[in-house]
């Protein structure tokens, strides 16, 4: 055997070995918390991100408009009429694509211009204008 096995440990040793621990595990400690805070902030911004991000949701404007034209050439109307019913058609989707992308937070957008399958929302648009116009004819 070695003389420095033999040898008894003293108070020194043992202090000084003690101390390290503790450092070590304040450390241990301290890096814990640090890394159980920085996931936590992760969490707490990314629910954040997801609430406050809008949905975006197609439109068909242009088949909406052309059912109204198709519809309204049926009804016969003369000119005044007519006008009328266009400028009753036209604040009923704008007052409803408003209204739906507000209690919604949503982004809605022509299909057109969207490349990839998002939610379509016409269909729920053209009934909202349906019932806004049912009044004036």
């Amino acid at each position: 055997m070695s003389e420095q096995n033999d040898k008894a440990y003293d108070a020194d040793t043992i202090r000084d070995g003690t101390v390290m621990a503790g450092k070590t595990s304040r450390w241990l400690r301290g890096g814990l918390l640090g890394l159980a805070g920085l996931l936590t902030m992760t969490g707490v911004a990314y629910v954040t991100a997801k609430a406050v991000t809008p949905e975006v949701v197609v439109f068909d404007m242009k088949g909406t408009v052309d059912l109204f034209m198709q519809q309204s050439a049926q009804l016969q109307l003369d000119e005044g009429r007519a006008k009328a019913l266009t400028a009753r058609f036209n604040v009923a989707l704008t007052d409803s694509l408003g209204a739906w992308q507000a209690s919604h937070n949503a982004i809605i957008l022509v299909k057109p211009a969207v490349m990839s399958p998002q939610r379509d929302i016409t269909d729920e648009i053209r009934a909202d204008i349906a019932r806004r116009t049912q009044g004036g004819l």
